[in-house]
């Protein structure tokens, strides 16, 4: 029972943090003004497309990893090698972005930004704890396979 509950925390905070990333991408788009030809720089050019294919890779681990933790149906499906590195980099993504959020309020006055980085340092430890089990019964699947 905690084990289902904890997959399913895990996917949803996952689903949430996918939201998060396209609302800030689109509010990026939306009100930010571009200044370089009042600055007279030139624009960033490849290095947006670079973020850009950095973030929809997250994307698409984050909700790989929230499926295969919801869905048993879909858990079942594709090969174990892709399964597992699905669950391991979204456990590297959730452990990097602890450590950033952690990094970010230690170096900051108490407030409303440590509460919100706390939030989400509680958010990517439980997320991470869920990928975790994951891979956990991952590997229960490869050894009843094997030893049958």
């Amino acid at each position: 029972m905690t084990s289902l509950f904890l997959r399913r925390a895990g996917a949803a905070i996952l689903c949430l943090e996918v939201a998060y990333l396209l609302l800030m991408q689109l509010s990026m788009a939306v009100f930010m003004v571009d200044t370089s030809e009042i600055d007279h720089t030139e624009s960033a050019g490849s290095g947006a497309l670079l973020f850009l294919g950095a973030e929809a890779a997250a994307v698409l681990v984050l909700l790989w990893a929230a499926a295969l933790l919801a869905l048993p149906s879909f858990a079942d499906k594709g090969p174990t090698w892709a399964r597992v590195a699905g669950l391991g980099l979204a456990t590297a993504v959730q452990v990097l972005g602890a450590w950033s959020a952690t990094a970010n309020a230690l170096a900051q006055d108490a407030g409303p930004d440590v509460v919100i980085n706390g939030v989400m340092v509680l958010f990517a430890v439980i997320a991470s704890a869920a990928c975790l089990l994951g891979l956990r019964g991952e590997f229960r699947r490869t050894e009843l396979t094997a030893t049958a």
